[in-house]
């Protein structure tokens, strides 16, 4: 794994989100305050609503989600000039669960057509397993691929918590995601301070101690719907966009056949 993927991956595991202290609606007002709500934040006609409330009352029922992660490297080669690198992630996965489970794959593009990995992964009840799509290999089972597709609630919040207190710029406002009414914020943040809200995040992943801009969409249940994250990598820029649609009950995975 490179540094570069590990910083993807990392990305991925932080699904941060983040709690404001007054919104804008569709149309620019402010949303008159609620009172708090047993599951998320309760919202008015526009769909605005307190991210504040909806991250102290987040929920933390198990769901399923589509998810999408695009992470773009551009990448000086000697004699080949400029080549923008483009890892993906894109399939089905569970969250907030015990069992953890899911099926994704993770395509690896150089110049936008040179395909220098490609890799599915199933996981079920927390075992891996791969096969490499482009070299044709069957399945193997990996206990350590794919570790950081799956969000918590808790470290949700932790965010949350640390975009509210870089003060009132992070208070991006309501938008649209997915078709969902997301909060939007976003701030710099330094690895120390990811740290503080993810013990896993590491340093070396993060540009070697350079801060990471980072942006988070959440829904009225305090969840992220789109996670976008920019740092410096190995001396170049690296941008991670995670995206959740499709949210359901959590689903069941089963393991491939005769893995190897």
């Amino acid at each position: 794994m490179t540094t570069r993927r590990s910083a993807a991956r990392s990305v991925a595991a932080l699904a941060l989100a983040l709690p404001v202290l007054a919104g804008c609606g569709a149309e620019g007002a402010a949303p008159a305050p609620a009172p708090a709500a047993t599951v998320g934040a309760p919202a008015d006609a526009t769909g605005a609503f307190d991210p504040a409330v909806a991250i102290a009352h987040r929920s933390k029922e198990p769901y399923a989600a589509t998810l999408a992660l695009t992470s773009e490297t551009l990448t000086s080669e000697t004699g080949d000039g400029d080549a923008r690198e483009v890892f993906t992630v894109t399939g089905r996965v569970n969250h907030n669960t015990p069992a953890w489970g899911s099926h994704t794959e993770e395509r690896t593009v150089r110049g936008g057509a040179e395909v220098v990995a490609w890799t599915e992964t199933l996981t079920v009840d927390g075992v891996v397993y791969q096969r490499d799509r482009a070299g044709g290999t069957g399945w193997r089972r990996d206990p350590e691929s794919a570790a950081g597709f799956r969000t918590d609630p808790d470290v949700v919040a932790a965010y949350a918590e640390l975009l509210l207190d870089s003060g009132p710029a992070a208070r991006k406002g309501m938008e649209t995601e997915s078709g969902v009414p997301v909060f939007h914020l976003g701030a710099r943040l330094s690895p120390d301070l990811m740290r503080r809200a993810d013990p896993s995040v590491d340093a070396g992943a993060q540009g070697g101690g350079a801060p990471a801009d980072c942006d988070l969409w959440i829904d009225r249940l305090g969840r992220p719907v789109r996670v976008e994250q920019a740092m410096v990598v190995d001396g170049t820029r690296t941008v991670t966009d995670d995206r959740f649609s499709d949210f359901g009950p959590p689903e069941t995975f089963a393991p491939p056949l005769a893995p190897g």
